[in-house]
């Protein structure tokens, strides 16, 4: 099944009263907001609107990795293991593994394949200029 149409102009997937009764109660149930959508083939962020909308609370999200499993997991990736690699070993997703990354300060690769960033957009390295008015 198709759910993108043209490039362009994707097919929108528009939900019923059942269908939104459904994906509250799942969600109430504990699905994840990914499981979600991929069940009502909607983008996660139309799930959480509709959740928004509904008034569903949003559960608290809790922390799968400790700051030791971190340190543990940023060795393995700094030996050259893929972040994909290094997530599964440790149980969680990829952005899981990368959003700990960010905050415990870890540097993250870019993807093999990707193209590395352009000198526009690095901060320009000079040297500050003479102050004229420095004897």
């Amino acid at each position: 099944m198709d759910l993108w149409g043209r490039l362009s102009n994707p097919v929108q997937r528009r939900l019923s009263e059942h269908d939104l009764d459904g994906l509250s109660q799942a969600d109430v149930e504990g699905s994840s907001i990914d499981a979600l959508a991929r069940r009502f083939s909607i983008h996660r962020n139309t799930v959480i609107g509709h959740l928004d909308r509904l008034g569903v609370p949003r559960r608290r999200t809790v922390r799968t990795m400790t700051d030791r499993t971190v340190r543990q997991a940023a060795i393995r990736y700094r030996r050259g293991e893929s972040l994909k690699v290094v997530a599964t070993k440790f149980g969680v997703d990829a952005r899981t593994l990368a959003r700990e990354f960010r905050r415990a300060g870890v540097q993250i690769r870019q993807r093999r394949g990707w193209p590395a960033p352009s000198l526009a957009t690095q901060p320009a390295q000079t040297e500050p200029a003479a102050d004229p008015f420095d004897p």
